[in-house]
């Protein structure tokens, strides 16, 4: 069984590499049913990472156009849709849900300012590292506690369709050892917050971007959260976070073998007609 789809997918309109038409003719070639672009939306800081109000404009009118060729030839059925981060203002997420066919909910960012950079939770190491010891004065769970809160929140308020790669935080655990992901304070802090994030409502991404990306060995979330998030009756969707046409379906399949092991029965996919959604059958 192949998933053949991809919901979280990037392009140098923001921080990607790969222009629209070439992961269009990726999908292609892998014989893709649908395909969802999902550019960092403009969030009012940091536009080498994220989509400036006119990079954004400019993403959403290439890929209108592009869908209207799309749909009266051969596939991928085409979805436009934005990453939007927990720091986003609430007018721009509230423009974003009216204007996009789905959001998909990420935290990346601790704060916007901290001596005039923003600091994000997967970002840059040294900068993380010294925020960490100056504003928690070296506690990395404090910080951990900070961005999950941060996380729920959002996914709370926001209600995004996907819950973009859940434990992001974990990062840094495994890329430079700075904490133990498998200690009994994390899985706490964890834990407690994939609870208290459930009545959102969105479909939980199991992301195999850092494993393409070489600084994770597993998906995000961790299995014992998917674990966990299966019990609580939770919907799962398989993405690549893509940033390389050449890794559009980086993990996918394995990711499917893992979700079968631990009970899932079904995914949902980006649909191929009007509904956002269709379930595949595991």
């Amino acid at each position: 069984m192949k998933f053949l789809s991809n919901a979280h997918t990037h392009t140098p309109y923001c921080d990607g590499k790969s222009s629209l038409r070439e992961v269009i003719r990726e999908a292609r070639r892998l014989g893709f049913v649908s395909l969802g672009f999902s550019g960092h939306a403009d969030q009012g800081f940091d536009f080498d990472y994220s989509m400036s109000d006119g990079r954004q404009a400019a993403y959403e009118h290439e890929l209108r156009a592009l869908r209207r060729e799309l749909n009266t030839g051969e596939g991928p059925r085409l979805w436009i849709g934005l990453e939007q981060d927990a720091l986003v203002p609430g007018a721009r997420m509230m423009q974003n849900k009216a204007r996009f066919d789905y959001i998909l909910g990420s935290t990346h960012y601790l704060t916007r300012d901290f001596h005039g950079q923003a600091v994000a939770a997967d970002g840059r190491f040294d900068t993380l590292q010294s925020y960490v010891w100056e504003v928690f004065s070296g506690d990395w769970m404090a910080m951990i506690q900070r961005y999950y809160d941060l996380h729920v929140s959002m996914l709370l308020g926001d209600k995004p369709d996907i819950i973009g790669h859940f434990d992001l935080v974990r990062k840094w655990a495994e890329a430079a050892g700075l904490f133990d992901a498998s200690s009994m304070a994390y899985r706490q802090i964890a834990f407690s917050a994939l609870e208290k994030a459930f009545p959102c409502g969105g479909v939980l991404e199991v992301n195999t971007g850092g494993m393409a990306r070489g600084y994770l060995k597993e998906t995000l979330p961790s299995k014992e959260l998917l674990a966990a998030w299966r019990e609580m009756g939770g919907q799962v969707t398989v993405t690549s976070d893509c940033h390389n046409a050449a890794l559009l379906d980086f993990g996918l399949d394995e990711a499917l073998v893992l979700l079968r092991a631990l009970g899932y029965r079904s995914v949902q996919r980006l649909g191929t007609g009007d509904e956002l959604w269709e379930t595949l059958e595991l």
